[in-house]
């Protein structure tokens, strides 16, 4: 993800993206956000979802975001079970959006053994073959 969109995401959940600049001996947010622009979205409306759905004393912290076998994988402390069914209803749509651009008709791909979440568009540029799910 871009630069600009890690800094707008922590800045409009900073309570989420605390750690976002912490040592990698306690967090892999350190890293960013490794995942594709595309998924911005995803990541933006999950993160409004688990704030309205949040208390001052449970508020998820994230320790990795990130891309994994084509979909989102959300990693966090201090999660409840409304926020676990958020998090994993917003990697099972990850597998339906392309991870570069964001178009709603991602399909699952592979090239010498990557995974990837691309529309037909996207495939194509990256010389990639669309597989489906």
């Amino acid at each position: 993800m871009t630069k600009e969109l890690d800094k707008l995401l922590c800045e409009k959940y900073p309570e989420i993206f605390r750690d976002r600049q912490a040592p990698m001996n306690q967090t892999l947010m350190c890293w960013g956000f490794a995942c594709g622009d595309g998924w911005f979205a995803l990541i933006d409306t999950l993160c409004a979802e688990l704030m309205r759905h949040s208390t001052p004393n449970h508020i998820p912290v994230a320790l990795q975001v990130k891309e994994k076998f084509g979909g989102l994988r959300f990693y966090v402390n201090n999660a409840t079970d409304v926020h676990e069914t958020l998090i994993n209803f917003a990697e099972a749509m990850s597998y339906r959006i392309c991870e570069t651009c964001g178009a709603t008709q991602g399909a699952k791909c592979r090239t010498s053994g990557w995974h990837r979440t691309l529309c037909d568009s996207c495939a194509n540029a990256e010389g990639r073959d669309l597989w489906g799910v």
